[in-house]
């Protein structure tokens, strides 16, 4: 096990476990971290149009409709993934541009039962989910 130094605030350095260190964020506990967000962010919505000087005034959009159109992101983007498209329509009762549930993805992650899709492809999924929950807690604020 390799070790080295990393210098602190105080300028002191202290013996770190670089493999430790080094190795990629955990997808459950990335799960857990990204399902407590989306659990926020989903009971809002999205408003477009409403006070502002465009015209469009196409009124509220749930935040149902918004989940769908990022499970059919994640569906396209991993199109060529089995591992995932089972994810999507098992689990989370994915229907393109009908349903789909994010909460299940994650907690399908989160309690490492979606142990058929690689660590690496959870990661990117989770990394794009979390671009998309940030977008969506951006736009609900």
């Amino acid at each position: 096990m390799a070790m080295s130094k990393t210098l602190g605030k105080s300028g002191f350095g202290k013996a770190v476990n670089s493999t430790r260190a080094s190795a990629p964020p955990d997808a459950p506990l990335k799960a857990m971290s990204l399902l407590g967000r989306w659990g926020r962010v989903a009971q809002g919505h999205v408003a477009f149009g409403g006070g502002c000087s465009c015209g469009g005034g196409m009124g509220p959009v749930h935040m149902s409709e918004m989940e769908i159109h990022v499970m059919d992101y994640l569906a396209a983007k991993y199109s060529g993934n089995t591992a995932i498209q089972s994810l999507l329509a098992g689990r989370a009762g994915y229907k393109p541009n009908e349903a789909g549930n994010l909460g299940e993805v994650l907690k399908a992650i989160a309690t490492r039962s979606a142990e058929a899709v690689t660590n690496e492809d959870q990661l990117a999924m989770l990394a794009d989910l979390e671009r998309s929950i940030e977008s969506l807690d951006e736009i609900t604020r």
